[in-house]
């Protein structure tokens, strides 16, 4: 079956970005979790290891998705006609990919595991990101492929 015979099989270029939902939702949690500890009965020493904990949670996060180099960044995955899947950095490298073993396809937000080599990349797709035509075809794509492997 082609592009020509199904209308939803044509390439799907897909821009990778932080849905700001999904920011605003990791950073409520960081702070809420920084003061937690501190209204229970714990040890002060318990308190101040798990406010640390939190605290270097955050960091990381913060420079994995806002001050990380733009070239280890991925900008563009691509899913072609013959569901293969294409990784395009933001440097502009283009490398082979496969679907992983885990994805979530729900109509408010999709998730998708790419393997690239021993790698394993999350992405979060959501109607903020891609727009309502593109975000559909998506979610059919990845719901038809699951139903017609098993």
């Amino acid at each position: 079956m082609d592009s020509t015979e199904n209308p939803f099989l044509y390439t799907l270029r897909l821009p990778v970005k932080m849905p700001f939902s999904v920011k605003f939702s990791v950073i409520v949690a960081h702070v809420l979790s920084l003061f937690f500890p501190w209204f229970t009965g714990l040890d002060l020493n318990l308190k101040v290891i798990a406010s640390c904990f939190v605290v270097i949670s955050l960091c990381y996060y913060l420079k994995i998705y806002f001050y990380s180099p733009d070239e280890i960044k991925v900008s563009e995955l691509i899913l072609d006609s013959e569901d293969q899947w294409t990784v395009r950095k933001t440097d502009g490298q283009v490398f082979n990919a496969t679907l992983g073993d885990t994805q979530f396809v729900h109509p408010l937000m999709t998730i998708v595991s790419i393997k690239q080599g021993k790698q394993t990349g999350y992405y979060i797709f959501t109607r903020e990101v891609l727009d309502k035509d593109l975000f559909r075809r998506l979610r059919v794509r990845l719901r038809y492929k699951a139903v017609y492997e098993e």
